[in-house]
Parts: structure tokens; sequence; C-alpha cells
């Protein structure tokens, strides 16, 4: 199979909406919940945000990165067709942003621009952070030679869960 270009990677990781972090328990166990990213100043960022979420759980993920901050993004299509499935899995450093960080801006615009329900939802609850997520090595699979870049296209094109805002509905 051919290499994954940087090219496709930035299309994949600017077009889905939802990426999934493995990080570890303080246990050593895996522990994995879906979050949202989105790409800038050459990292990822995700808000620790005003959606709803059970009581400590902003606390125990940062208290899980600060502990262990290697960690692993993992952003998949699963459908009917099996001839376009694939995964994208970044091995990253997660570190835990305030609002002094020197791309905090740029992360904050990613984020607004990507995701419109912010203009509902408050970014952040209470202390503005972001975590964000260098990554240091991609690894993934296709089922096709071609899945990743068949699916990148369909959100071109509206296909299904094209994200508001972006190159299609423009």
């Amino acid at each position: 199979m051919k290499p994954l270009t940087d090219t496709l990677l930035c299309e994949v990781l600017d077009r889905m909406p939802v990426a999934r972090l493995a990080l570890r328990d303080f246990d050593d166990a895996p522990v994995a919940l879906p979050i949202v990213v989105a790409r800038a100043a050459n990292a990822l960022w995700s808000p620790i945000d005003g959606k709803p979420k059970q009581s400590g759980a902003n606390l125990g993920r940062l208290a899980r990165i600060e502990r262990a901050p290697r960690v692993m993004l993992l952003f998949d299509h699963y459908g009917d067709d099996w001839s376009g499935l694939w995964w994208i899995r970044l091995r990253c450093v997660a570190t835990i942003a305030r609002e002094d960080h020197a791309d905090w801006a740029a992360g904050i615009a990613a984020l607004t621009a990507k995701y419109p329900q912010y203009q509902q939802t408050a970014m952040f609850k209470d202390e503005p952070i972001m975590v964000r997520f260098q990554w240091a090595g991609v690894s993934w699979w296709s089922s096709s030679p071609d899945a990743i870049s068949r699916w990148v296209s369909s959100r071109r094109s509206g296909g299904p869960d094209a994200l508001p805002g972006s190159e299609e509905e423009q």
C-alpha cells in the first residue's frame, strides 16, 4: 500500500467530525473517549468545552494526560460497503494549553470554523483549557487503495456527515 500523503492526512483531519482519544487510566488500563479536534499551528486542538459531562470527567481527563502525555488519536470510517473502510492512528504527545499559549488563538479559530455548534454551545464551561496534540507518528489501514481519498471526496461534494461551512456549502 502506498504511503498516506500529508495532504490526504490533513484533509481527513480537517473533515472528520470526531476522533477517539486513547489514553491510560490511573491503573494503566486503557481508556477511550470521543472528542472534537481541529488542526491549527501544526497540531490538533480539543477544548474542554461546555457540552454536558459527568462530574469530574474533565479533571480526570486532564490528570490522565498530565500523568501520561503519550496518547493516541483514532480517526476511522465504517460503512456497509466494506470496500470503503479505513482507519488512521496518530501517536501524539498531549499537553494542557491555557490562554497564554502562543497558538491559543489559532486553535480557537480552527475549532470555531470547523464546528458551527460553538455558536450555540459555549466553547468553555469554566476556565478556558484546551488539549494540544502534537503527532509524532502515523499508522493507517484501508480496505482498498483509494478508500480514504473516496471518503474525503464525498465530504467535498456534500456527502453524508459533510461539515457545515466546508467547501461544499460555500
